[in-house]
């Protein structure tokens, strides 16, 4: 919290408790729980989420009083279509990707300095956590790595100083795991893991990118690392390079109107 100008806390813990919710939108949170994984005081947290209740960005359900997204937050995104529908508009190319690699499609686009998932089909023996609406640090997914080899040297050392010094740089074993990804991905060219989160399970990731070449989305595939031996994996690579080229052809409109 400490990169952002003095005086805005209750902002950024306001933002902090909505993207937490939101990535957990079906089980919901309780207020200890969510309390204590934002790292704020009980108190502090119910004031936050009456006030959010309140102004229906926030609810309550009513068989449990988990906290859940509300409906203004629909109602916002309707000023931005242009997000639903590139969504859309790729949801056909997953599919095919889902088909052709036997596995599990994702789109995932980049949010700060995180990756968000915003549409996933297909079916897998070995089971990813990811699904639509999770949000991770760009150094804790495949498809967050993946946006940041497409990036410049620069861009990357600098992006990758302000994720590990932040307070969202996870545990020691954490790190780790995903430093050994990230230097895995380096050799390939692209996101890349083979077991090392979840294991049993590959994921191999591309970028999408912007007419001024820089990444706002991956596609990728996740499958059981029994499928995923070294040919297959580059055929699997070169496939999603085409289909993301023919993304950045074909949906350049919708592009233009999300990616910045």
């Amino acid at each position: 919290m400490s990169r952002h100008p003095p005086g805005t806390q209750s902002i950024q813990r306001t933002i902090l408790i909505l993207k937490t919710v939101a990535e957990r939108k079906e089980i919901g949170w309780r207020l200890t729980d969510l309390a204590a994984h934002c790292g704020l005081e009980k108190a502090t947290a119910h004031r936050i989420l009456a006030c959010l209740a309140a102004e229906r960005l926030l609810q309550q359900r009513p068989g449990d009083r988990r906290y859940v997204p509300g409906p203004l937050l629909f109602e916002l995104a309707l000023a931005l279509p242009a997000y639903a529908a590139f969504k859309e508009a790729v949801h056909e190319e997953l599919l095919r990707i889902a088909n052709r690699a036997d596995a599990i499609a994702f789109l995932h686009l980049r949010s700060g300095e995180e990756t968000i998932c915003v549409d996933r089909v297909g079916r897998s023996q070995v089971q990813p956590l990811t699904v639509i609406g999770t949000r991770r640090p760009m150094t804790e997914s495949t498809a967050g790595v993946a946006m940041l080899l497409a990036m410049p040297k620069p861009a990357q050392e600098q992006l990758l100083e302000s994720i590990q010094g932040g307070s969202r740089a996870g545990t020691e074993r954490r790190t780790l795991v995903y430093r050994k990804i990230l230097s895995k991905s380096r050799r390939y060219g692209f996101g890349i893991s083979r077991g090392d989160v979840v294991p049993g399970l590959a994921a191999i990731a591309l970028p999408v990118v912007d007419a001024m070449k820089r990444p706002f989305a991956t596609i990728s595939v996740m499958g059981p690392l029994t499928s995923f031996d070294e040919d297959r994996i580059q055929k699997i690579a070169r496939m999603l390079a085409g289909e993301a080229r023919r993304i950045e052809r074909e949906h350049r409109a919708l592009i233009v109107e999300i990616a910045h």
